[in-house]
């Protein structure tokens, strides 16, 4: 631990030394995103529901950002960020005000970033990318990742992985010969069992004018101290990633496979997407298709189809729409949004307003 502990501090004093120490120009910039839909569900608990619900396109979210320029192409950099329900005007995390991002590192312009705190996962990032933002869809209407006990929906967090960590060190590359490399260290920070909850995730990404494609790999240990149990077992999670803009249409693929989901032993599951990007002036046409493959004896697959339209108003202001229809094998219970069928399908019809400031 020593050694380790030793290794991050001298490469860490070795990067920062990089450039000027002589400050030229800071700022601070206020951000956020505002959204917030109507929602019908055909089954709720069992039972249609219609109401308004935050952040169905993206989250709604209120954030700083800044950076200091310290000259010879070196900056100081931090972000801190706070999700906000719209409809009843509260935080969306009760744990944390800035629950989805909080980070503060360094910038070069020759070797990349080094950033430290509570941020986004390199698979998050490029699973956004390949297949665009919202990644599924309807937000949260995940075929992975939904909080629901004992249904293949709420079992695995394959494509996601989920998507931001805490006491983490992630490093991301300039890139060079259309490749760029993102990596993410996880402290478990259980004391006298250092490799307790560790995590390790990294993803090479490679663009080459309209082509774009990339590998990733995710690692956590079991949580406890002492290593993992009989009913436990190291999260891995391998992802093949690619993405190519035909102009008139944009295409992003996203295969993952994980094994031992959420340190559960023999949870298993592969996770197919594809999806489809039409812009059409202001406005954008997108479809999607989602398989998930439940590798445990239950073998609830999953399958859900996305169907979604947007409009434009201004570079800051969008209306949309989007359809999804979940269906869930061998008794699996249907859930998108966080929203718990009462049996093994779903629908869901939102339509809604997002506006950047």
């Amino acid at each position: 631990m020593k050694k380790s502990t030793t290794a991050i501090g001298v490469g860490a004093a070795a990067f920062f030394a990089l450039g000027s120490a002589c400050a030229n120009t800071s700022s601070v910039t206020l951000y956020g995103l505002a959204d917030i839909a109507f929602t019908h569900s055909s089954n709720k608990g069992g039972s249609s529901f219609n109401g308004l619900e935050n952040g169905r396109f993206l989250a709604s979210r209120i954030g700083f950002r800044g950076q200091e320029d310290l000259g010879g192409g070196l900056r100081a950099i931090f972000v801190m960020e706070s999700g906000v329900d719209l409809d009843t005007g509260t935080s969306s995390s009760s744990a944390a005000f800035f629950n989805r991002q909080a980070w503060v590192g360094m910038s070069s312009a020759q070797w990349g970033a080094l950033t430290l705190g509570r941020q986004t996962s390199p698979l998050f990032d490029n699973v956004a990318k390949f297949t665009g933002g919202p990644t599924f869809g309807i937000n949260g209407a995940a075929v992975d990742g939904v909080a629901l006990p004992g249904s293949a929906a709420g079992r695995f967090e394959n494509t996601m992985s989920p998507p931001r960590f805490n006491n983490s060190i992630k490093y991301t590359s300039q890139r060079m010969e259309g490749f760029k490399v993102i990596g993410m260290y996880g402290f478990g920070e259980v004391a006298g069992e250092a490799s307790a909850g560790q995590l390790q995730t990294v993803v090479v990404d490679y663009n080459k004018g309209p082509f774009d494609a990339a590998v990733g790999y995710f690692s956590k240990n079991c949580p406890n101290a002492g290593g993992c149990t009989a009913d436990q077992g190291r999260d891995k999670v391998l992802a093949l990633l690619g993405g190519y803009d035909f102009k008139l249409a944009h295409v992003g693929l996203v295969y993952t496979r994980q094994n031992h989901a959420k340190n559960v032993k023999d949870m298993n599951a592969d996770v197919w997407t594809v999806r489809v990007l039409v812009p059409y002036g202001l406005w954008s046409f997108s479809a999607g298709y989602h398989l998930q493959n439940d590798r445990t004896v239950a073998n609830q697959d999953v399958r859900q189809l996305n169907l979604g339209v947007s409009y434009d108003l201004s570079k800051r202001s969008t209306l949309y729409s989007f359809y999804s229809r979940q269906r869930v094998s061998n008794g699996g219970i249907a859930s998108m949004g966080l929203m718990n069928s009462s049996n093994s399908k779903q629908n869901q019809l939102v339509a809604g307003i997002r506006h950047f400031f």
